[in-house]
């Protein structure tokens, strides 16, 4: 864990200390099985009927398929 409320930076904390955890596995903790953990059955993926809210992580290194340590993120909606 980590000290911010930044879902972001935990996604980065636990890559750091678990390189074996893939990005797309992160990214759907984070997504998919938090709304889905906290009750929120109307956002987390992209399905009929959703209203996910979207953001772009940029500059994540493709080859290595890490989160830099300064991404841009920008709200898509």
């Amino acid at each position: 864990s980590n000290w911010s409320l930044s879902i972001l930076d935990e996604l980065k904390t636990i890559q750091k200390h678990s390189p074996n955890i893939s990005l797309e596995t992160l990214i759907k903790w984070a997504t998919y099985n938090g709304a889905q953990f906290l009750g929120f059955n109307e956002l987390g993926s992209f399905e009929k009927g959703k209203t996910p809210g979207v953001n772009l992580i940029e500059n994540i290194d493709l080859t290595s398929m890490n989160i830099p340590s300064s991404p841009n993120v920008k709200k898509l909606f």
